[in-house]
């Protein structure tokens, strides 16, 4: 009993640390905001953050580690939820456009390089579960494809795991564009900026699709 209430103490703290760190990155950004500044936020002394965190730069894998896993859980039960393949895919994009809305931050993170070794004992395990945690995703796109193609939807020639790592990275530089210029998308092309991420978001697809279905599609 006192073990798991110690547990709790202890959860609780962290988690408060975690929402304090969040906002000022957010407000600040990373680069600016130090640790005293998270401790004073957070309402405890330097010492006692140095207890549960070691660094800045730890409290930040951690958020993007939790980032990570809620956008695997949106995606997962997106993808559950929906049958129709077209459903599926709008999904899929829905998703990431309200994951670089809500969560800006972890976005930029999660799409930006993360390598890691997950066969060198010396890794954090932060990074080896962020690691597992991005497989999982990548493993839900793979599904979704390899049954587009199993459904004839989907050329039959694409090699799965490239074909998943250039959708994705597109789909991503998409989402960053019409966000990083909106204003000229609205001026030059007099689109709005859902407009235009329909209009990728179906070109995109469309480059996949089998001819007589990205035809009448």
């Amino acid at each position: 009993m006192a073990d798991s209430k110690k547990e709790a103490l202890s959860l609780f703290h962290r988690q408060n640390i975690l929402k304090a760190s969040e906002s000022l990155f957010l407000e600040k950004g990373f680069v600016k905001t130090t640790m005293d500044d998270i401790a004073k936020a957070a309402h405890y002394s330097k010492a006692t953050l140095y207890v549960y965190f070691k660094s800045k730069e730890e409290i930040l894998n951690h958020l993007t580690l939790e980032s990570m896993k809620m956008l695997y859980s949106h995606l997962h039960e997106a993808l559950i939820k929906e049958t129709d393949f077209f459903a599926r895919y709008r999904a899929i994009c829905c998703e990431l456009v309200d994951y670089s809305q809500t969560a800006p931050l972890y976005f930029e993170i999660v799409t930006s390089d993360i390598n890691v070794d997950i066969h060198n004992p010396e890794t954090p395990a932060i990074f080896k579960e962020i690691y597992e945690v991005g497989e999982q995703i990548d493993l839900e796109l793979a599904n979704f494809l390899t049954e587009a193609i199993k459904a004839g939807y989907v050329k039959e020639d694409l090699p799965i795991l490239p074909t998943i790592f250039w959708f994705w990275g597109s789909l991503v530089g998409i989402i960053r564009i019409a966000c990083q210029k909106q204003m000229y998308i609205t001026k030059a092309m007099d689109l709005t900026q859902k407009a235009f991420l329909d209009y990728s978001f179906k070109t995109l697809l469309q480059s996949i699709l089998k001819e007589d279905i990205a035809n009448a599609y």
